[in-house]
């Protein structure tokens, strides 16, 4: 039996390295997960890379800002999986580091958008089929910049804290109901977004890793395993809590 054996798991974003990862290990511990993400063809990837390892996956193409989207797409995962207990909300878009008065109030507006009301989305139409089932895990996908200040983030911090935040507020909401609410804080980890932005992985490590106090990054692995914890029993007395892996960089 793995520690997520017969639980549903909704997780966005997926079709990301974190996202991928997280399927994957939800997987090898008994889940069966439903892939989102923006792009059919990586949310498709990621139900593949959860069946290569002898899962349970299907791929669903969604837009978490769009609540029209969400609506249909809750739905269908309603009617073929009959209920959620897990959902990750791991979908967010990166912006441009701008300080306010020159970052393009479109670019703020689609953080907000993807990373604060799509988790809010998402989380409106699960939450009923948790209810239903008399338990649930959310687990909102926050970040080290939630924390912290960095220059030119803006729009990507200022989600992150909310999310934060916004797990404190839903674990009181729905405590009794028997659905707990946490947050991820992640610091930097080697995903092909992150090497995407310095042009090669030496270049991502030459620049990040001096940040940190244990001088490297992290994987995508690692955060899903964290995410594993979270949406687990062994986390049962865990809500309204953020979890910090951020190799050390926030104790600085």
């Amino acid at each position: 039996m793995g520690r997520l054996e017969g639980k549903i798991a909704v997780i966005t974003g997926a079709g990301g390295d974190i996202g991928t990862a997280t399927a994957v290990a939800f997987a090898r511990e008994g889940a069966t997960v439903a892939c989102f993400d923006v792009d059919p063809k990586t949310a498709a990837r990621c139900a593949q890379a959860v069946m290569a390892q002898g899962g349970v996956a299907r791929h669903y193409e969604c837009d978490v800002s769009d609540s029209d989207s969400v609506r249909k797409t809750m739905s269908a995962v309603a009617e073929h999986f009959s209920g959620v207990d897990v959902l990750v909300n791991n979908a967010a878009i990166s912006s441009p580091y701008e300080p306010v008065h020159t970052l393009p109030e479109s670019a703020w507006r689609k953080a907000l958008d993807v990373n604060l009301t799509g988790a809010f989305l998402i989380s409106k139409y699960a939450v009923p089929l948790m209810m239903k089932r008399g338990r649930g895990s959310i687990i909102h996908m926050a970040s080290q910049m939630g924390h912290v200040g960095n220059k030119g983030r803006a729009a990507y911090g200022a989600t992150k804290a909310a999310l934060i935040h916004l797990a404190r507020i839903m674990a009181l909401d729905y405590a009794e109901m028997n659905i707990r609410v946490n947050s991820l804080s992640p610091g930097a980890v080697l995903t092909s977004r992150v090497v995407g932005r310095y042009g090669s992985e030496d270049a991502a490590r030459q620049r990040l890793e001096p940040l940190y106090p244990i001088k490297r990054l992290g994987t995508p692995q690692e955060i899903a395993a964290a995410v594993v914890f979270l949406a687990s029993d062994e986390s049962s007395f865990m809500t309204g809590a953020d979890l910090l892996l951020d190799g050390g960089y926030t104790a600085q």
